[in-house]
């Protein structure tokens, strides 16, 4: 058995589709996303849209209550837009979401979430201190603990365990947001593969390039605010 794990697509409509039509190709059994499915993209509406239609497992992120309320206008502006956008249906859909997911694959326990069990705020990272991560993971039965959050790949194991980070499906950053300034998005669409069966877990970190003339379309032809400048956050 194997699951495609998708994260923090942030209404990234064009990289949506473009991840679950690669997903069609290779075939997988079920696909998860680990939250933040809207907030800081162009198409909140339609993005939902296509994850119930497609039927994918989602927890929540901490940018889905649309309650951040963040001081950056070019932030602040969006989520506004965004909690604007959503009908009343889809607001109840994203409050409704889990937190967490536990799957069997064959035998291998697959847990998700979106930023670690303790938070959905937490960053894991390849600087991440290993008795940090097991303040945070060892209350969890789990082979492979899948997480987002950071728009960062990352690997590593604990133990005899696995965690991976899926990166960010509509924005990859070049390195861990800090806050300040505006990150650099990388000009792919991010994703992750894992297997289970009597070999043990078996993860693959994958993207796909970023179509540029498709996303820069889209995204003129949406009404969301500052689009010139999120699309000048990419580094194409």
């Amino acid at each position: 058995m194997q699951v495609a794990l998708i994260s923090d697509i942030h209404s990234h409509l064009v990289a949506l589709d473009a991840v679950l039509d690669e997903l069609d190709r290779i075939g997988v059994d079920r696909v998860v996303c680990l939250g933040d499915i809207v907030d800081l993209g162009p198409y909140p509406t339609e993005t939902i849209a296509r994850l119930r239609e497609r039927n994918v497992s989602c927890i929540q992120g901490n940018h889905d209550p649309l309650d951040d309320g963040p001081t950056i206008p070019f932030l602040a502006d969006v989520e506004a837009w965004t909690r604007d956008a959503l009908s009343a249906e889809d607001l109840a859909w994203l409050e409704g979401l889990p937190k967490e997911l536990t799957l069997d694959l064959d035998g291998t326990k697959l847990h998700c979430v979106h930023g670690s069990p303790r938070s959905f705020t937490d960053d894991i990272l390849a600087t991440t201190p290993d008795d940090v991560l097991r303040s945070w993971t060892d209350a969890v039965d789990f082979d492979v603990l899948a997480c987002g959050h950071t728009h960062v790949q990352l690997l590593r194991r604990l133990g005899s365990r696995w965690i991976v980070n899926v990166g960010s499906t509509g924005q990859p950053f070049e390195q861990p947001f800090a806050g300040q300034g505006e990150p650099t998005i990388l000009p792919f669409y991010e994703f992750a593969i894992v297997k289970g069966g009597r070999t043990g877990p078996a993860v693959e970190l994958r993207r796909l390039a970023a179509d540029r003339a498709a996303v820069e379309r889209a995204t003129r032809a949406s009404q969301m605010p500052h689009a010139e400048q999120w699309l000048g956050q990419w580094r194409w």
